[in-house]
């Protein structure tokens, strides 16, 4: 008994201890290490703090840590302008796997088909609803990829009806399967 309880307690303190991969978001937050963009590109965090300082709207902010890349590791989100980045720490470095891309690249993310899925949409524009959905299995290994679209470029109202096209997973629906696939992954 006192042997189980003594490997219950040595489990404990475990727990408390960070992963190397929060250790390394912890740095880039304290701006001790730069998070690498895909164009090789490495920023501070204060220096992307900074760089929108002028422009109140475009300014970033810590957000939560969940599990953006289904590998069982939390990533860093930082919001920010069209949704902001997502990061992740893998190598002994942080990297941008995901990041807004203006109006028509919006970036968020869904629970779907028991994953966690990266959704860059533009729904701002005329003419379209559109959300890419990606799924990956760990850093930038991308598992599935999928379209989910309303196009009704010749509505005179700007709204789409039963005669637009709407698409997922490159195939044709019905609007209504759309407008039921649009609530299960964004809840509207």
């Amino acid at each position: 008994m006192l042997f189980a309880m003594l490997l219950f307690l040595s489990g404990c303190g475990r727990k408390n201890e960070k992963t190397d991969s929060e250790k390394l978001l912890d740095a880039y937050l304290i701006s001790e290490i730069p998070a690498i963009y895909g164009d090789g590109i490495e920023i501070l965090f204060d220096q992307l703090l900074q760089e929108n300082e002028e422009v109140a709207y475009l300014n970033f902010s810590v957000g939560e840590r969940i599990d953006l890349d289904n590998d069982g590791e939390d990533e860093q989100i930082i919001n920010g302008p069209y949704g902001g980045l997502y990061l992740d720490a893998r190598d002994q470095k942080v990297y941008v796997f995901a990041r807004g891309e203006g109006t028509s690249g919006m970036l968020s993310y869904t629970n779907y088909d028991n994953a966690v899925w990266i959704v860059h949409s533009d729904t701002s524009h005329m003419g379209r609803q559109m959300f890419w959905l990606t799924r990956y299995n760990g850093g930038e290994n991308i598992v599935e990829e999928h379209l989910l679209a309303a196009e009704y470029w010749d509505s005179s109202d700007g709204v789409y009806d039963e005669n637009s096209d709407f698409t997922f997973r490159e195939e044709k629906i019905s609007m209504e399967t759309y407008e039921a696939l649009r609530k299960e992954l964004f809840g509207w």
